[in-house]
């Protein structure tokens, strides 16, 4: 299942990339419209705006409802690994306490040889 997970991410992410570089495309093509710098037809800004709006709608209404559901994924992991070092802090405060003596000096150390 991790791997399938990890694949539809991976997948999505290729895909988000894919919108995101057409819609920055799209808007380079509106800064040019209308900064005078771009294409001179008559109409063309409008149907540049048109076209960037569609985008930016379209890519909202595709990933807006996976992008608020990783959120909330990303939200309980935080919760549960909290409940979690709380838990084990409590239930082993003089191992906790040793481990965050170990890593302090760990990282002294590794920050005095530079």
């Amino acid at each position: 299942m991790r791997n399938s997970a990890t694949h539809d991410a991976k997948d999505l992410a290729k895909d988000l990339t894919k919108q995101i570089a057409l819609l920055r495309t799209q808007l380079d093509d509106l800064a040019e419209t209308v900064n005078g710098t771009g294409s001179p037809l008559v109409g063309r800004g409008e149907e540049v705006l048109e076209d960037a709006l569609r985008s930016a709608r379209d890519l909202i209404a595709k990933y807006g409802d996976t992008a608020k559901a990783m959120a909330r994924d990303a939200a309980r992991i935080k919760d549960k690994a909290s409940d979690t070092l709380i838990e084990q802090t409590e239930t082993r405060p003089f191992t906790t306490l040793a481990a965050i003596v170990g890593i302090g000096f760990l990282a002294g150390w590794l920050f005095r040889r530079r």
